[in-house]
């Protein structure tokens, strides 16, 4: 790294090839949406997406991670409703399940503000 100085940054004079091998291309802002992981979770497997979109908001940070509040949360009736909706959905050709899970997500979106 000695050969490539940090001014070089600032001046935008790096390769593409440099910001990978020198680890230029994370320097300055970079920002993700807030629920990006839950979309590309939710892109993979639309269920999974659904259980993390339902209790995303109550998994402590701290152990135990689950706590019976988050179960209890989770085995309500809505909520495995829309869990097995998701699931059913997604079994007819994964489409309506994806749509109808990240619709629930960014309905649960729009509400927070």
């Amino acid at each position: 790294m000695s050969n490539i100085r940090a001014n070089d940054i600032d001046l935008k004079q790096w390769t593409l090839f440099d910001k990978v091998m020198y680890g230029g291309l994370g320097y300055g802002a970079f920002c993700l949406p807030s629920n990006f992981f839950k979309v590309f979770i939710t892109v993979l497997f639309p269920p999974l997406g659904e259980v993390i979109n339902i209790v995303g908001d109550e998994v402590s940070y701290d152990i135990p991670f689950f706590t019976w509040g988050v179960i209890r949360n989770l085995v309500d009736y809505e909520n495995i409703t829309k869990i097995v909706y998701s699931f059913l959905l997604t079994t007819f050709f994964y489409i309506p399940g994806l749509v109808y899970t990240l619709r629930n997500i960014s309905d649960k979106d729009n509400t927070l503000f």
